[in-house]
């Protein structure tokens, strides 16, 4: 179980959502599973509603079923009872205690507008990107756990039942405990008793007040287009890119989009990944980078790096995303929040002196009242928000 402990250890991260100006998200989302050409992200019509896969999130998320439920016999075992008393009741305070004032923060300092999402190195840390950026059209994560499927709860034995939700809980605690997924987590919980990102993708969906309609495997093809999985036609030597597409909705809006691809963006993978050509779709996108391993610190990240900084018009980030010094000025107009010394000692050659420098000029950074990343204690912790320039 998620205990109250765990709860008020919580640091919630902040992401940054600011209308970007004039900017609009271009690149193909699917509307269908038929492989055809597809529909701009956010101006698809209403499709299809499947409630199994509601039924199953709220059911991992402990939240009570919906009437005509197929797993409402499943949810009147003690076990889940007590699962779902628990979470539900450490869920409303966090809620209160920290997800609130970071809303109200955002919708007064941020004022977050509709946006396309591109969240590289997220694993299945849909929570974060929904919480900052809440009318986004669609969200794209990206991570090198694999999707999985769905829970099957009839089929499941109450043994192994009571085993997946102890594996819930134990995947979820670092993220709730330090705003970060641990590299041990992802590789036992999520890749191999999970089985992959959806199960966790689904409960945050309907936590967050949303409900999950369709859940779609896709794949990216040759041309960096969506399709349906299977249908790719690829080149010689070019591997495709395998996802989900999650269709959901909040209670008063159209539907949108969780796209999850299991992608490794080391540059010598992408040369060969369609997902390579897919992230040259995008423009005027909305990124952010939270505990990146400092990976694009290294060249041999340089291509998702370029990426970024050649498609988005607004870039959120702490020290663990792209260095400071390569941010140029002349493009982006750079917010600092928060304080900044020193990485965690586990990444400590990768501090920055500039960034340092900039953090001690007069008036330069703003207040940041919470804690993010892998300094993940509020008065430790730093953001950059970057807007690009017009005419950039």
């Amino acid at each position: 179980m998620i205990h109250s402990r765990r709860f008020n250890l919580v640091c919630w991260s902040l992401v940054v959502s600011l209308v970007v100006f004039g900017c609009q998200p271009n690149f193909q989302t699917p509307s269908s599973l038929s492989g055809k050409s597809e529909k701009t992200a956010g101006s698809a019509s209403a499709g299809a509603v499947h409630r199994e896969y509601n039924d199953a999130a709220r059911f991992i998320a402990g939240m009570q079923p919906e009437p005509g439920s197929a797993l409402a016999d499943q949810s009147a075992r003690p076990e889940w009872i007590k699962y779902a008393a628990s979470f539900d009741k450490n869920w409303i305070k966090l809620d209160k205690t920290r997800m609130e004032p970071m809303r109200k923060w955002a919708s007064e300092e941020l004022h977050p507008g509709s946006s396309v999402v591109f969240y590289p190195f997220s694993g299945p840390d849909f929570l974060y990107a929904v919480t900052f950026f809440p009318k986004a059209n669609a969200y794209i994560l990206v991570a090198l756990e694999p999707v999985g499927t769905s829970p099957d709860f009839q089929q499941m034995s109450p043994d192994s039942m009571d085993q997946f939700f102890a594996t819930v809980d134990r995947s979820l605690d670092s993220l709730l405990s330090f705003s970060f997924f641990k590299t041990n987590n992802m590789k036992v919980d999520v890749k191999q008793d999970l089985e992959g990102t959806l199960p966790i993708l689904m409960l945050f969906l309907v936590r967050t007040g949303n409900r999950v309609d369709d859940v779609k495997p896709v794949e990216i093809d040759g041309e960096g287009n969506i399709v349906a999985a299977g249908s790719a036609k690829l080149a010689a030597g070019v591997r495709s890119a395998n996802g989900v597409d999650i269709v959901f909705k909040s209670a008063d809006g159209p539907q949108r989009h969780l796209y999850y691809f299991s992608v490794n963006l080391q540059n010598d993978y992408l040369k060969k990944s369609a997902f390579k050509s897919y992230m040259t779709k995008f423009s005027g996108v909305n990124t952010y980078l939270k505990s990146a391993s400092y990976l694009m610190h290294k060249e041999y990240f340089s291509t998702v790096r370029s990426a970024i900084l050649d498609r988005s018009a607004l870039l959120v980030q702490d020290d663990s995303g792209i260095p400071y010094g390569l941010i140029k000025a002349d493009k982006w107009d750079v917010s600092l929040y928060g304080v900044y010394s020193s990485p965690i000692d586990m990444f400590k050659e990768h501090r920055e002196a500039d960034l340092s420098d900039a953090y001690k000029e007069p008036n330069r950074a703003k207040p940041l009242p919470f804690g993010i990343g892998y300094n993940w204690r509020a008065g430790q912790s730093n953001l950059l928000v970057a807007r690009k320039k017009a005419g950039t």
